[in-house]
């Protein structure tokens, strides 16, 4: 019997195919899980416990599209059934639903109907193209006139020539179903009797479909070569993409350096895998899209060597992951990078670099069906993302719109050591690092309030940033401006540490005034004059769209418990933890890691069919808290210790270094470390280290 310790720090490979199990000889499975649920790998190897999803508002079956004016300001256009609600970011960057001039929702009627998940949008400026995938309806022109007006209506073609399209559904000639910008055209399909038909716009004149012979005239154009009609139309980094069910054409002027002329026009079809009828996406100057059976997802580039269109199939490991089919695609343009799919009710979530060879995929769950969702741009230049989740609440089906949170960044202990003289005692030298640790933890906690992992979730904040002035001599509090009332007995105030050297935590024993109350000292604060506080609540509405669900709370950045909600409240009073300044509440959801089988290749043969026992796992992390290890799901071990070991009142502090946790495992030929989180609190993993014992000879 031997022991062996293997180091896993490279997840980048995402989930991948049970298929191979035996394929212990490539990076794929080296570097892979056999389950990644609710976890995020990264370009960097690590892998982190996703974020929650904030609650929005409650939307039926809509169909969300993005607006884009420009970069300060982006919409989220919600279609429902009879008109069109527009959200976007006020100039707190708070999201906000648009309100017309009376203070009213705006509100813009369409024809669509339940035929709102169908369309096929391109913009220019302040105008967006709208076209029916099917050809049912006209195509329309969605333009915005002010911040907050917008108007819809037809499109009228300028045609005094000959070409074929009109935008009537009851002709043969048909409308529009699809459309896409190019070399500054405004290029359209067809659905109906002319559906191989290429239609061009005169240059800049994207209404005037007019057939010429000129450079800027338009043009009409037979894509014979598909055989089937246009499901997509994209502009490439040197020709433009159509997409059909036989696979994809380039077209372009004769050459990837050609323009398009009504006189100089080919199209080759460059790749025989069928597309789906899903709007494909731009990332990393590549065109990603999905197959025709939903199960494949392609990376559509031009090689420079080959001179010639390829496409790559970036599913090959990760086949399985997308039972049910892709239908609907997006990229998130952030420190991350991912790219999102809707897939048979989960959430795909794909992480991948070109330049990095990294192409990992993990799986998205929560508490519903994800139905669609929608990338938008915030005036930082990040992209928020918005979901359509269906889900079951207190026995009806509701919709619900949320807003994926962001991840939150830690600080670093070494940015608060002081300066200190080299005559300097130690005794002195201790107190200082003492004094450091503590402002490092405040801050870490006062991060701690901002996350979010529930999911449905709402976020509550006591914040004031009204002055407070403390009197030691008759343990009062009083404020600038009437904040209390005679409700605030037995309730608490913390000092908010915005630099982390701030502090100070009273409780409440008697109303004075509305603006003086008499406290308990429960931490000295560290300055008499106080501009930022928290005041703690135990009773928490607006949870009407959670009415009748188990909720979790997490105060103050730790985790409280769970709570059913009533009434559209609910009250913590009960827990041990029950007075909190922020909280977050909503619905939890489990991360799940299940590594390869363990195993090494060995000069002799190979330890991966040999029997084996976990007996400890090391765990390298950053900034977690919570999380359960173990070789199966039904025995697992805590890896952090949850009593409080710092600050008053403060939950415990993320680990942020190694931890080492005893398995009590069974020895079996087929085996796996696990790695779970269900505590809505951080989890990031930088390295996994099972220790185990195998036998090399049956």
């Amino acid at each position: 019997m031997l022991k062996t310790s293997i180091p896993f720090n490279n997840f980048a490979s995402g989930q991948i195919d049970r298929e191979l199990k035996g394929r212990y000889d490539i990076p794929l499975y080296q570097h892979g899980h056999e389950i990644s649920e609710n976890f995020c790998e990264t370009v960097k190897g690590t892998a982190f416990y996703r974020t929650g999803f904030k609650f929005i508002d409650e939307i039926g079956d809509a169909a969300l599209y993005e607006f884009k004016f420009n970069q300060e300001q982006s919409y989220l256009l919600v279609f429902k059934i009879m008109h069109i609600e527009f959200w976007t970011y006020d100039i707190d960057g708070n999201f906000v639903q648009v309100l017309d001039d009376d203070g009213d929702i705006l509100k813009v009627e369409h024809p669509y109907g339940t035929e709102v998940k169908n369309l096929c949008l391109a913009q220019n400026c302040d105008v967006m193209y709208i076209t029916h995938l099917y050809g049912n309806y006209a195509e329309r022109q969605l333009k915005r006139t002010a911040a907050n007006k917008f108007e819809l209506k037809e499109t009228t073609f300028v045609n005094t020539g000959t070409a074929s399209l009109s935008n009537n559904p009851s002709t043969n000639h048909g409308c529009p179903c699809t459309c896409s910008f190019y070399e500054n055209r405004l290029d359209r399909c067809s659905s109906t009797k002319y559906y191989t038909y290429l239609y061009g716009s005169k240059g800049a004149t994207y209404d005037n479909i007019t057939v010429g012979t000129g450079t800027n005239d338009g043009f009409q154009f037979d894509l014979a070569e598909a055989n089937s009609k246009a499901l997509w139309l994209v502009s490439g980094a040197n020709s433009l993409l159509v997409g059909t069910a036989e696979g994809v054409l380039t077209i372009n002027g004769g050459g990837v350096d050609k323009a398009i002329t009504p006189s100089d026009i080919t199209a080759k079809l460059s790749c025989r895998d069928g597309c789906a009828a899903v709007q494909p996406l731009r990332k990393d100057n590549f065109i990603f899209y999905v197959s025709a059976n939903g199960r494949k997802l392609f990376m559509f580039e031009y090689d420079v060597l080959l001179e010639q269109f390829k496409a790559t199939n970036l599913s090959k490991g990760n086949y399985e992951i997308t039972k049910g089919g892709i239908t609907k695609l997006v990229y998130k343009s952030d420190q991350y990078d991912f790219m999102y799919g809707v897939c048979d009710g989960k959430l795909l979530q794909i992480c991948f670099s070109n330049d990095e060879s990294v192409n990992a995929w993990s799986v998205i769950k929560t508490k519903g069906n994800f139905k669609d969702i929608c990338t938008v741009t915030r005036p930082d230049g990040n992209y928020d993302l918005f979901a359509k989740i269906k889900r079951e609440i207190n026995g009806i089906t509701r919709y619900y719109l949320e807003q994926l949170t962001d991840t939150v960044e830690f600080p670093r202990v070494e940015e608060f050591v002081s300066d200190f003289k080299s005559t300097t005692k130690e005794s002195d030298i201790l107190k200082i690092k003492n004094d450091d640790e503590y402002a490092f933890y405040r801050t870490v906690v006062e991060t701690l309030k901002k996350c979010n992992f529930l999911d449905c979730s709402i976020e509550y904040s006591g914040y004031h940033n009204s002055l407070l002035q403390f009197s030691e001599e008759e343990n009062t509090l009083t404020c600038v401006d009437e904040i209390f009332s005679i409700t605030d007995v037995g309730r608490r105030i913390w000092v908010k540490p915005t630099t982390g050297r701030e502090y100070g935590i009273f409780d409440i024993e008697e109303f004075i005034s509305t603006t003086k109350v008499k406290v308990k000292i429960n931490q000295k604060p560290h300055y008499h004059l106080i501009n930022e506080w928290y005041l703690s609540a135990t009773v928490f509405s607006g949870l009407e769209h959670l009415e009748g669900e188990t909720v979790s709370v997490v105060g103050n950045g730790g985790y409280v418990g769970d709570f059913k909600v009533e009434n559209g409240k609910i009250d913590i009073s009960s827990a041990n933890t029950n007075k909190v300044g922020t909280a977050v509440i909503g619905l939890k959801y489990k991360g799940i890691l299940k590594s390869p089988n363990l195993g090494m290749a060995l000069q002799t043969g190979t330890t991966f069919t040999s029997m084996k026992n976990i007996y400890s796992v090391i765990l390298k992390m950053s900034f977690s808290a919570g999380g359960k290890v173990g070789d199966s799901l039904y025995t697992l071990e805590d890896v952090q210790d949850f009593n409080p070991d710092g600050l008053f009142d403060s939950p415990p502090l993320p680990m942020d270094s190694d931890k080492e946790v005893l398995i009590n495992g069974t020895s079996e030929k087929d085996k796996h470390y696990f790695v779970v989180q269900d505590k809505p609190l951080p989890f990031s993993l930088a390295m996994v280290v099972p220790k185990y014992t195998h036998i090399t000879r049956d």
